[in-house]
């Protein structure tokens, strides 16, 4: 058994989130067990919107309604709200991995519950992320000992209601027997309601048009359904929400998740039969070890009486670790089927897939797992053709377990069929043997299924040897030695309480760490935590050491320096200028993006700036920047706080446009910017499947690798190729059949280490945080797979 490039670039892409660190396992088992019997149903209700946004770091949650005692276990979801949504009508992938906040979670340990309304829940530690109000809710971790879910049973959830639900959580201690049903079908993301048109209107065509005017509501995605202009309809698909159909009578699309959502059927006869279906909605990209979403909702159909059909609401989420898995049962986040237009109206789009998360230690059998597509809704009236709805797309699905003998299934639903003979179903998709559907432009409606066959386990509790507990170091950037296991962990270093960076181990377990940031002055105290496929170790024992101050040639300490502009959160131009002061020193370095330092000058009030030249423009998208002085000796001084700014470019319309990354431009993912790697090593990144790529390495040609069908291309360095030590850079390029030169990717900076150094880390190429280790590419390519449904 193997694990797919494809996987591993999926935890390379997640690992700028670095993806929900917990150390809570299989739970404590403090609500016993729990034992369905035949005919009984349950559905688990213990949730709540957030009532107050909260900071990384925050140790209270403000909830209301939500039923919850000291010593219970909760998730935090942020499970709406994406910001800067695609623009409407656009399906290609949707990136939530990086700063993106939705679908990321944490589970955390409550100490205590105020009196309070709004309640007032109090952590036992930190939250490692913010989280804000209106976008995210809190749900209660059932722990139970064992689950015993008998034939003809079923445990569900409460469905997802625009403000907190459809998120089934449990960890179980014991065994999971379920010959019945666990479930959240239906209760993801909600699809768009049918209202009548009764103006009866024809010869529509806008992805944005007002209900009354002809256009139908879209389904509820990632960014709601409200778009930029204000509006809910129309039918352009909003992220993975399907659209309405639009005059006259034209079908609703369906909700994406792990593909991209059918499209919905096209107008009426008498309106031409313009396909003017609903878009369906678009696949969401990231890695399941990191977050997860609910399945997009369907577009409702479109018609000027009261009998077309709403979308139908994607799938939920089920989320659960336990010993094993066994019995003959279903575990289930499919979609919903969307009803029948039985009028003169178009029929709802079908809902998309949710995520199921099964994670043992070990074994994993069951009678099927599944986050299907729902059907689009049929056209009943047979005298003329009306729009069918689209199918939703698939879902999500990660199971984990030394044995894995569950069926699963994430494939699309079908679309809906036209009651006039021969219409089949009359351009909604996704297409079939029978069906004139059309196929979908921005790829597959199928959903994604990893398969990990390994223990699922928490990782060894790392150990800081350097520095020493009580040790004075010489240098304010004191470099940090342990050990960790060896099962494939990142560890993570954190100082004073703030994560400064992360290190890969060598296959002995043994890690360094030197610092890029120089600390301040005086005592500070170190922890380390390992972190490996989305779950953490127990922070190891803090060690307190000191570092010096830096001080100028006349005795005087270096001071902080201080940015004036930007601000943080302002929107820029490529070219920014940064200016501020500094109290000393004799200059002062300007930090963008962790690169190196660019000194610039003080004048005599000790003020400095710094504008970004016109021929090294600054990306458009999120970037941050950080000051500091230096000393005679080029020492750094403390470092300011980090400032966040986003570039944005003039767009069509005299405004400003942040834009998307398209998916034609290859990506180099191995090394990452600033990384320090071996003299030879694999370059890997992405791009279109079948696309050739050129990499430049400082300037020059170096290789042409062609992206497989998962779009992965790389090339190896052996010993006979070796880079030279020192500074290189590296850049993709797309080359197309005729030679000509296609998109090209950003420049990515790199450090070759010298041979001094190579019995130092994992030899895998990695300093940076975040890195995957040797042993998750290659030692677990032994113990698991990624496949992608077939059905």
């Amino acid at each position: 058994m193997r694990i797919t490039l494809a996987l591993i670039v999926g935890l390379l892409l997640a690992q700028v989130a670095r993806a929900e660190p917990d150390s809570f396992d299989l739970g404590t088992g403090r609500d016993g067990a729990l034992t369905l019997a035949t005919g009984q149903g349950v559905a688990l209700s213990e949730h709540a919107p957030l009532g107050k946004s909260v900071a990384a770091g925050g140790l209270e949650l403000a909830v209301s309604g939500l039923k919850i005692a000291a010593g219970d276990l909760v998730m935090i979801h942020e499970s709406t709200g994406l910001s800067s949504a695609p623009d409407v009508g656009n399906t290609k992938p949707v990136s939530l991995v990086g700063s993106v906040t939705v679908g990321r979670w944490e589970l955390a340990r409550v100490e205590k519950v105020s009196a309070t309304t709004p309640a007032v829940l109090t952590l036992t530690a930190p939250l490692r992320y913010a989280y804000a109000t209106g976008r995210a809710q809190v749900v209660r971790v059932a722990e139970y000992s064992d689950v015993n879910i008998q034939e003809g049973a079923r445990l569900t959830v409460t469905p997802w209601n625009g403000r907190s639900g459809g998120i089934l959580a449990m960890l179980v201690r014991g065994k999971v027997v379920n010959d019945g049903r666990i479930d959240a079908d239906g209760l993801g993301y909600q699809g768009g309601v049918f209202q009548p048109d009764t103006a009866d209107l024809t010869g529509c065509t806008a992805m944005e048009l007002e209900q009354g005017k002809g256009g139908a509501e879209r389904g509820e995605g990632v960014a709601g359904t409200v778009s930029r202009t204000g509006l809910a309809s129309g039918r352009g698909n909003l992220t993975n929400g399907g659209g309405g159909g639009i005059c006259a009578a034209a079908g609703g699309g369906g909700g994406g998740h792990g593909g991209v959502g059918g499209f919905g059927g096209r107008t009426s006869a008498g309106d031409g039969a313009r396909d003017q279906g609903g878009v369906g909605g678009a696949p969401l990209s990231y890695s399941l070890f990191e977050r997860f979403t609910f399945g997009g909702g369907g577009g409702a159909g479109q018609g000027f009486d009261t009998a077309g059909s709403n979308g139908a609401a994607g799938g939920g989420v089920v989320f659960i670790r336990a010993s094993a898995f066994d019995g003959r049962g279903v575990y289930s986040a499919s979609g919903s089927t969307a009803g029948a237009s039985a009028g003169n109206d178009g029929a709802g789009g079908g809902g998309a897939g949710g995520a199921v998360v099964l994670r043992a230690v070990e074994f994993v059998n069951c009678g099927g797992v599944e986050a299907r597509g729902g059907a689009g809704g049929n056209t009943l009236m047979d005298k003329q053709p009306f729009g069918p709805g689209g199918g939703g797309a698939g879902g999500r699905i990660l199971l984990e377990g030394k044995s894995i003998a569950c069926a699963p299934n994430a494939s699309a639903g079908s679309a809906g069929v036209s009651g006039y003979p021969g219409a089949g179903s009359y351009g909604a998709g996704p297409a079939s043997a029978t069906s004139d559907g059309g196929t979908p432009p921005a790829g597959t409606s199928t959903g994604t299924v990893d398969q990990v066959v390994q223990s699922f386990q928490v990782p060894v509790t790392p150990a800081i040897t350097a520095p020493v507990s009580g040790e004075a170091s010489t240098t304010t950037r004191p470099r940090f030695e342990g050990t960790a296991g060896t099962t494939g962990p990142i560890v993570h270093l954190v100082v004073d309480g703030r994560e400064i960076g992360a290190v890969v181990p060598g296959s002995d377990g043994r890690f360094t760490f030197d610092p890029s940031t120089p600390l301040s002055a005086g005592a500070h105290d170190v922890v380390a935590w390992a972190e490996a496929l989305g779950v953490a170790s127990k922070a190891s024992t803090p060690v307190r050491f000191s570092t010096p101050a830096v001080v100028l040639a006349d005795g005087g300490v270096v001071q902080m320096a201080v940015l004036v502009v930007p601000s943080n959160g302002d929107t820029v131009g490529p070219t920014p200028l940064f200016a501020g002061t500094a109290p000393n020193g004799v200059n002062v370095g300007v930090v963008i993006d962790d690169g190196p330092d660019i000194l610039v000058p003080l004048d005599l009030l000790g003020r400095f700036r710094y504008q970004v030249p016109d021929s090294a423009p600054l990306g458009v998208g999120p970037h941050k920047v950080t000051v500091h002085s230096h000393n005679e000796a080029g020492d750094d001084g403390p470092y300011s706080d980090v400032v966040g700014f986003e570039v944005v470019v003039a767009g069509a319309d005299g405004g400003t446009d942040a834009g998307t990354v398209d998916p034609a431009t290859p990506m180099v993912l191995v090394p990452e910017e600033g990384a320090t790697v071996d003299p030879a090593f694999m370059f890997v990144g992405v791009a279109l499947p079948g696309t050739s790529v050129r990499l430049e390495l400082d300037g020059a040609a170096l290789a042409t690798a062609t992206a497989d069908a998962e779009g992965v291309f790389r090339h190896v360095l052996t010993a006979d190729t070796a880079l030279a030590t020192g500074a290189h850079k590296v850049v993709a390029q797309v080359v197309t059949a005729q030679g000509e030169a296609g998109p090209r990717s950003p420049e990515v900076g790199f450090q070759v280490r010298g041979p001094t150094d190579l019995d130092v880390g994992c030899g895998c190429g990695s300093a940076p945080a975040g890195m995957i280790s040797l042993w998750a590419l290659v030692g677990l390519g032994a113990l698991a797979r990624r496949r992608r449904s077939s059905s």
